[in-house]
């Protein structure tokens, strides 16, 4: 009887301990959380995992449940991180990080190594083309893996690179100052994005001299501020009009249609955007963009240097 006494006391007390939630998380739900961090909306989270929404959000409640506290709180907008959140999201993305490279180092101490590339890259606009690039590369060298890496701006593209969590992005130039480097991949002409009704809708083409008294609206693609104030001069040229602005890619086709300004956009851009309530016209006298692969110091070289054989092939096939 005693000694079922103690058994029963070491219980109570064991039970009472401080229980560390390692043990029941997993790199499964560490990918699933850095994820929905990153994009800050389930619906994307989920579709970026190859997840249902409801598989998702069962394994971030099953997350919150195991560290006893919560790291989202939904609104109108998707998602946004708890300060409880904030820091386990730094964490987790660390947590994965090393969890890659420790993997990595351990395949290749097993005579079975196994290379890897991170590519970062804003989803709806280079996601179909970047799977396509991912997957012929892995499929002509099975021991390279591309991680595509996604988020929601180039601000966020940039960040991603100098903190050391991608090694390569594709972008608009110019990037001066970034200290990154970089290939021109191709070139793309200016579009002006109408309302479907607008007075230069049936238009062919249209001269930026005749856009001089219309708000103008830049697509939030560029690396930096500098970036943007270099097409909004190269945009407008005549000192004595309006500035042009910047505003979220998604939201320039909306923009255009309920007549707020006028879109202007890479032609690639502007057409994978506008809708059936914009009317998409070419700008005859827009210097062209160039577009580049842009890469860190710190990333491995053979590695970009196929990604950029890649990404020009699969140009030159989409032309």
């Amino acid at each position: 009887m005693a000694g079922s006494d103690a058994v029963d006391q070491d219980r109570w007390r064991y039970d009472r301990r401080p229980r560390s939630a390692l043990p029941e998380l997993s790199i499964r739900l560490l990918e699933s959380f850095h994820t929905v961090a990153q994009e800050g909306n389930i619906t994307r989270a989920a579709a970026r995992l190859h997840l249902t929404q409801q598989t998702l959000s069962a394994q971030i409640k099953q997350l919150e449940r195991a560290l006893g506290a919560d790291l989202l709180v939904r609104d109108s907008r998707g998602v946004r991180l708890t300060e409880a959140g904030e820091i386990f999201a730094e964490g987790a993305g660390a947590m994965v990080s090393g969890l890659a490279e420790l993997s990595a180092r351990v395949n290749q101490a097993a005579g079975q190594s196994i290379s890897r590339l991170r590519v970062v890259f804003c989803p709806r606009s280079t996601t179909p083309f970047l799977i396509r690039v991912a997957n012929e590369l892995e499929a002509a060298d099975p021991t390279l893996r591309v991680v595509l890496v996604s988020v929601r701006s180039m601000a966020e593209t940039r960040c991603e690179l100098e903190a050391g969590r991608a090694d390569a992005a594709l972008m608009w130039l110019p990037i001066e100052g970034s200290g990154l480097r970089h290939t021109v991949i191709g070139s793309d002409g200016w579009v002006a994005v109408f309302a479907h009704d607008d007075a230069f809708a049936d238009r062919d083409r249209v001269l930026l001299a005749e856009l001089t008294s219309a708000p103008l609206v830049l697509p939030g693609i560029f690396m930096s501020a500098a970036a943007e104030r270099h097409w909004a001069a190269a945009l407008r040229p005549d000192p004595g009009s309006p500035q042009a602005t910047v505003a979220d890619t998604a939201d320039g086709p909306i923009i255009a249609a309920r007549r707020q300004g006028i879109w202007l956009a890479p032609e690639s851009l502007g057409r994978r955007y506008a809708d059936a309530n914009n009317r998409i016209v070419r700008i005859a006298d827009a210097p062209p963009i160039e577009a580049a692969v842009v890469w860190t110091a710190q990333a491995p070289q053979p590695l970009t240097t196929l990604l950029v054989r890649a990404i020009r092939a699969a140009v030159e096939v989409n032309e």
